[in-house]
């Protein structure tokens, strides 16, 4: 339930009212980030740091954990590997209640974030790679689908301890963090990686990041993206009516900037028309049950058309349309897969990226789907 709130909600960002003081290209300020402890784990070194600059949405700041492999060099040039988790999004009422809840509202951490750097799925071969990456794992305290710029954040009563009122910060945190490691080890490429409310997340923070001059060389995004006219296409077919209360939607797109909330900036539109150029690994599973499943829509497409989907493929058909018309010589790449950790084969598992030892039986596509995914890395770290 808490991942289809991401397909949904993202919906509505074009409704978006709240005006962004910053443009969205502004860098992430990092005066204020703090270490907090160290912890080691499996033979890696994990620092924990708190960022003043950047409230969660009920108590407490962004957080983040930068991983580093036992023995290795902290001199050395070495890609980075940004992690950005989901959770679903959220807003407060006009009563100032948080909902559906604090929680991704709060200040997070160093377990936790630790162990999404820890994970056995994508990550142990990111770890594993002969590039030598160090890793990063930011938090998602403003529940704003990584989207939020010192946004102002409506009916929310929360204020930090000097009265100041507490804005929605999960893009710029993001970007702060990457800047931080940036500015303290020496970095070749960094790549962003994301599930569910991160890998939408991870197309926002890309664009932003290419805007400020500082471009990821890879985007990983992994279930979940933008589409605002399938989402509308699945809202009046009766599709996921449980997530379709207008005032709700509205609450959450007024978190977000407004570049993000621009319906004409959808990401698939972004690519299209080359305004993104970050290399994508579009992932997704074609029954994934945080996004409705396979239930049939008539899908609109972007070129004026409509065509019968399952409602997740119809969510993912624009990005996938504007990646296979760059061609053969594209750096970005389409990874449709059928994953199932179950007896019942209807691809309907929720971010494939974490998961370990499954496989793909979409004939289209690698069936060691993670390979796959870590080879396109590598290439991109050789481009």
């Amino acid at each position: 339930m808490r991942g289809r709130w991401v397909a949904l909600v993202l919906a509505v960002l074009v409704v978006a009212g709240t005006a962004c003081t910053i443009p969205l290209g502004t860098p992430g300020t990092t005066d204020s980030i703090q270490f907090v402890s160290t912890s080691t784990l499996n033979g890696w070194r994990y620092d924990f740091y708190e960022d003043t600059a950047y409230p969660c949405s009920v108590s407490g700041y962004q957080t983040f954990v930068i991983g580093t492999k036992n023995g290795s060099s902290a001199t050395a040039t070495r890609p980075l590997w940004v992690f950005m988790h989901g959770g679903g999004a959220g807003y407060f009422d006009v009563n100032g209640n948080p909902i559906p809840s604090a929680n991704q509202k709060t200040e997070e951490g160093n377990a936790g974030l630790r162990s999404t750097l820890d994970n056995g799925g994508l990550l142990a071969k990111v770890r594993d790679d002969p590039a030598g990456f160090r890793t990063l794992a930011v938090s998602y305290c403003s529940h704003d689908v990584y989207a939020g710029a010192n946004t102002p954040d409506p009916h929310n009563p929360n204020t930090t301890p000097d009265g100041k009122p507490r804005p929605t910060t999960g893009l710029i945190s993001v970007k702060a963090a990457i800047q931080y490691v940036q500015a303290h080890y020496p970095t070749s490429k960094t790549f962003l990686h994301g599930g569910s409310a991160g890998s939408a997340g991870t197309l926002g923070v890309a664009w932003s990041m290419q805007l400020q001059g500082i471009p990821p060389a890879g985007i990983v995004a992994d279930a979940s993206l933008v589409n605002v006219e399938a989402s509308a296409a699945a809202f009046a077919a009766g599709i996921c009516t449980d997530n379709n209360d207008p005032a709700r939607l509205s609450a959450i797109a007024a978190r977000v900037h407004p570049d993000l909330a621009n319906v004409d900036n959808e990401p698939d539109k972004l690519v299209a028309s080359g305004r993104l150029t970050v290399p994508i690994m579009h992932i997704w599973n074609h029954g994934d049950d945080n996004t409705c499943g396979s239930l049939p829509v008539t899908c609109p497409l972007h070129d004026g058309t409509t065509a019968t989907l399952g409602i997740t493929d119809c969510i993912h058909e624009p990005m996938r349309r504007a990646i296979a018309a760059q061609g053969a010589t594209s750096k970005s790449v389409n990874l449709p897969v059928c994953v199932d950790n179950d007896a019942t084969p209807d691809c309907s598992l929720h971010v494939v990226t974490t998961r370990v030892g499954l496989t793909n039986t979409d004939p289209s596509t690698p069936a060691d789907y993670l390979t796959a995914i870590i080879n396109w890395v590598d290439q991109r770290l050789n481009d």
